[in-house]
């Protein structure tokens, strides 16, 4: 009886070890959306906890655990025999439950199993393991309970290792920096800079690919715009055939842009603009001016910095002692050091003209959807200027621009559905400025948007008014997330919008299946924001 019951409760504790586990690498993939960042992972699990109790097997194992803490039972006797074989059908139960779960909800962006995320799952195992491991020496019943109570506390556990190995992560961190920094000065490019609240990414492509008729130019793709992401460019890509390096600099970065601006001082930065996104992380729009406008004034944002001629923020920017300011304005502001004039915007493109202040004009067309390039444009042209490009070598570069992955991207459906696929766009801006273009399409215009996020407490009055902008330009709304869209079909409602028109789906997999006994051949489908896996509902 005693080894029967010895090996039933090693068995026991390894299911239950085994269902903690998988726990927490799903919520290590949560931790990981959320940039490693423990407060914003505490309220993912605080507003999820629905979520994290969709397998009910763990509160059987929880309840058997605290039954076994809580009861004097020996684990030799019959009663422990039985407990260890429900413990162990039990957690068989919950890793079947576990699987069933995550086949019924696919991740868009999975799990990327970095150093990092290896190192700190290492430590979760450690941690769960070694605790069951040290009572075991001590107190097997105690062991064993702990052992069942794991898959309820794996975001404690996931916590706990977080913290523990911030300090070796940290020290990770500044060896990475140190060495980008040495391998950056070692080449000496010319460092061209952009950050802004939005529309980074898409003046980043657009200076590149202007720059690129002249330089060898390398640029940080995607979205990477942190240290870390940077370091990891400027290790892995740039090199001594590299002229010109342009970088995009988060305006969220822990450590403020002191911290990017040592790692990659600029020769010339742009700063495309000051809004609301993000607002949960600086906590007020004058927490976003200051870190906006003390970033022009660093001196490791460049001799010349562009700004937004057409932001109210940034126009109160004066001269600077040590910097040439440059502005570019898409609203015509004569005062601007270039303006653009006669836009014209359609379902097929832009068309503009440049004028600088000394009266030069350049005629520009373009692909791109959406009046608020013509702005992003403008920053990039003024760079291109700066380092002395050709007029004719920027106006070929203009009509070649290609839209950068999912901003305001066109792309041609199954059976002659257009597509527009804007779901990098998450600020009430660039909501507005998605509007207007898809308003510019013939009937039937669908719209597909989880809403707007990370906007404090203003979320739901900016998502109210996106509700109110949509009904002005769609035929038919789907909104992804009941409970997160709320506020947009109150605003869609509350402009007059057919209810009837108004479809939720809980997952862009439910809306694929929607869109295929809907859409005819004409129709275009707006794709407005797409959240990340720690939204779904």
């Amino acid at each position: 009886m005693r080894g029967l019951a010895e090996v039933l409760a090693l068995l026991a504790a390894g299911t239950a070890l085994a269902l903690a586990l998988v726990r927490i690498v799903h919520l290590l993939h949560m931790l990981q959306l959320e940039e490693y960042d423990t407060r914003r992972f505490v309220h993912w699990v605080v507003l999820h906890s629905g979520q994290l109790a969709a397998n009910p097997i763990l509160d059987l194992l929880g309840l058997l655990g605290i039954v076994v803490l809580f009861l004097p039972l020996q684990l030799v006797s019959s009663e422990g025999v039985i407990a260890s074989s429900l413990s162990i059908v039990v957690g068989l139960t919950g890793l079947l439950w576990e699987r069933r779960l995550g086949a019924r909800s696919p991740v868009k962006k999975a799990l990327v199993m970095t150093p990092r995320a290896r190192r700190l799952l290492g430590c979760a195992a450690i941690l769960s393991v070694g605790t069951c491991l040290a009572l075991l020496v001590r107190q097997a019943r105690l062991a064993l309970a702990i052992a069942w109570l794991l898959p309820l506390l794996a975001p404690v556990v996931l916590v706990v290792s977080r913290t523990i190995m911030e300090p070796i992560e940290a020290s990770i961190r500044d060896w990475y920096v140190r060495d980008a920094r040495r391998t950056l000065a070692g080449y000496a490019p010319i460092v061209v800079g952009i950050t802004g609240s939005y529309g980074k990414t898409s003046t980043k492509f657009f200076t590149a690919h202007l720059l690129e008729a002249r330089y060898r130019v390398l640029m940080t793709p995607e979205s990477y715009n942190t240290a870390m992401g940077i370091c990891r460019v400027i290790r892995g890509q740039l090199g001594p055939e590299h002229e010109v390096f342009v970088v995009e600099l988060a305006e969220n970065e822990k450590g403020g842009f002191e911290h990017l601006l040592r790692l990659v001082p600029c020769s010339i930065s742009i700063v495309t603009s000051v809004g609301l996104q993000h607002l949960e992380e600086f906590g007020s729009e004058a927490a976003i001016r200051r870190a906006m406008q003390g970033f022009v004034s660093m001196p490791g944002s460049g001799s010349t910095v562009v700004l937004n001629g057409d932001d109210p923020v940034l126009a109160e920017i004066g001269s600077l002692q040590g910097k040439k300011i440059l502005r570019a304005s898409a609203g015509g502001s004569l005062l601007s050091d270039l303006h653009a004039e006669n836009i014209v915007m359609s379902a097929d493109g832009l068309s503009f003209d440049v004028v600088m202040n000394q009266g030069q004009r350049i005629a520009c067309r373009t692909n791109l959807l959406g009046r608020h390039n013509v702005e992003n444009i403008l920053l990039a042209v003024a760079v291109a200027r700066e380092l002395g490009l050709s007029w004719s070598t920027i106006q070929d570069g203009v009509a070649t621009l290609q839209a950068p992955p999912h901003r305001l991207q066109m792309m041609t459906g199954a059976g002659g559905v257009r597509i527009i696929d804007d779901a990098y766009n998450s600020n009430p801006a660039g909501f507005a400025m998605a509007m207007e273009v898809l308003a510019a399409f013939p009937s039937r215009r669908v719209l597909v948007t989880p809403g707007l996020v990370s906007l404090g407490k203003a979320e739901d009055t900016e998502n109210i008014e996106a509700g109110r902008r949509a009904a002005g330009a769609a035929d038919m709304v789907i909104l992804v997330g009941p409970k997160k869209t709320r506020p947009v079909r109150e605003g869609l409602l509350s402009a007059g919008f057919p209810e009837t028109n108004i479809l939720t789906a809980r997952s862009l997999e439910e809306v694929t299946g929607l869109m295929r006994s809907l859409l005819i051949p004409g129709d275009t489908v707006l794709f407005e924001n797409d959240l990340p896996d720690t939204y779904n509902e």
